[in-house]
């Protein structure tokens, strides 16, 4: 059935979705730019994000469930750690952890139009091959000790073919030099959905799924080696890669 009406999806694409998700990125964007960096206003650049995100779920059909989520404390920050199986993560994630949280993310999305510098304004974490560690892991935690969380694609880059892959170790020293608690968590569909190099988006239920938090003790190495291996260990299992 997906295949015979691919057809008239595309189509909805080319006409109305994809502009109109441009359109709403472009606002989103000068919202959070305007409430979160110049007017100050409190989680002013968290909800337009939200909202932003959801309506593109919504626009482009597709279905978004959520489990776990009485795993997660209202009172309580985290380092959120996520397998990254395409683009709409960003929007899954976004628009359902429903917690103030910074990303961490690739240079490169700096250079996005408007999007961009609304990201760098409002204190997301940019990261590159020069940056320094000392320099990221500083704002991480100054980000963390405000209250807010982070988010963290453990693989640093999407999925070529859907299958987790190895696990940068920025969340977990992060996690270590704050005391927080790391959330495992899994997204599952949203290969199907826009894999990489794909034009058009392909229907596809998405999962993003919360497991119980891991505590973060202790400092050095170790640790950190400790971290990322369970963190691995526990998506793995839900994504039936042990």
């Amino acid at each position: 059935m997906r295949k015979i009406l691919f057809p008239l999806y595309a189509l909805y694409q080319i006409c109305f979705a994809w502009w109109m998700g441009l359109f709403l990125t472009g606002l989103a964007s000068l919202l959070i730019l305007v409430c979160g960096h110049y007017l100050k206003i409190k989680n002013g650049d968290y909800w337009p994000a939200v909202v932003w995100c959801r309506l593109m779920c919504i626009l482009f059909l597709l279905p978004i469930k959520v489990k776990g989520r009485e795993n997660i404390k209202k009172d309580q920050n985290y380092v959120y750690v996520a397998n990254h199986q395409g683009m709409f993560d960003i929007f899954v994630m976004y628009g359902y952890v429903m917690k103030n949280f910074k990303w961490m993310m690739k240079d490169s999305l700096r250079k996005v139009p408007l999007l961009g510098i609304a990201c760098y304004k409002t204190d997301h974490i940019f990261v590159n091959r020069t940056t320094p560690q000392k320099d990221l892991f500083r704002k991480a935690q100054k980000i963390m000790k405000s209250g807010k969380s982070m988010a963290i694609f453990a693989e640093g880059t999407r999925s070529n073919d859907g299958r987790l892959g190895r696990f940068k170790k920025g969340a977990f020293v992060v996690a270590s030099l704050t005391r927080k608690p790391i959330v495992p968590t899994v997204i599952q569909g949203s290969y199907d959905t826009l894999p990489k190099g794909s034009i058009f988006v392909h229907w596809s239920p998405i999962t993003l799924t919360f497991l119980p938090p891991i505590e973060a003790e202790g400092s050095g190495s170790e640790v950190v080696e400790s971290l990322m291996t369970r963190t691995r260990s526990e998506i793995a299992k839900v994504l039936g890669e042990e």
